[in-house]
């Protein structure tokens, strides 16, 4: 694939309309394609959709939105089917050597694990030119975000059990807490974290 097709593989809750919303202002810009694969919405056979696009992509990013949130809480079948898929889609990524990433749209805190994660991200920079772009526009040039690819961005969970490791890709000010996508434990940055990036 040439950069300028680069493909990235999003997969999110068909319901979070304005999270799908944010991420469209920001990738509409770019040159990637972005292939959406909305829970609800995926073409049958779902294992198959899920592969054939995957194998196509740079990148996976899950983008958790408060009906994804809510979704979780709620439990039940459609739960557990989306729950579910989030691990195979993982898992494809991972076997494909992809990026993966959690990206949670603004004021979303997550509610539920991601295996694999390399990415985690808080709040989705809907202005031209913003984070998110960047981040679009790099992959179309060819560029991966491998753990540690920044070593000012590296993060390791200091929960034992988790053993998490990703790039955090927030400036958090003193006394801010986020949650592990990983283990879902609460972090707390008494020093907050990057604040002396751009």
């Amino acid at each position: 694939m040439a950069p300028k097709d680069t493909q990235v593989f999003v997969a999110l809750l068909k319901r979070d309309k304005e999270t799908c919303k944010h991420f469209h202002q920001v990738s509409s810009h770019e040159k990637a394609t972005v292939f959406i694969a909305e829970y609800e919405a995926l073409k049958p056979p779902v294992w198959q959709t899920i592969k054939d696009e995957i194998a196509k992509s740079k990148a996976l990013f899950f983008l958790v939105g408060p009906e994804m949130v809510e979704a979780k809480k709620k439990g039940g079948a459609e739960w557990s089917c989306i729950n579910g898929l989030i691990g195979y889609v993982s898992g494809q990524a991972v076997a494909e050597n992809l990026d993966v990433w959690v990206i949670c749209d603004n004021k979303v805190t997550p509610n539920f694990t991601v295996p694999y994660i390399n990415n985690y991200s808080l709040g989705i920079e809907t202005k031209p030119n913003g984070y998110e772009a960047k981040i679009l526009r790099s992959y179309g040039e060819g560029a991966r975000f491998e753990f540690g690819y920044s070593p000012a961005r590296r993060f390791f969970c200091p929960n034992k059990l988790c053993g998490g490791k990703y790039n955090l890709h927030n400036v958090l000010q003193k006394g801010d807490q986020i949650v592990c996508p990983m283990c879902l434990r609460v972090l707390s940055f008494p020093n907050g974290w990057q604040l002396q990036q751009p």
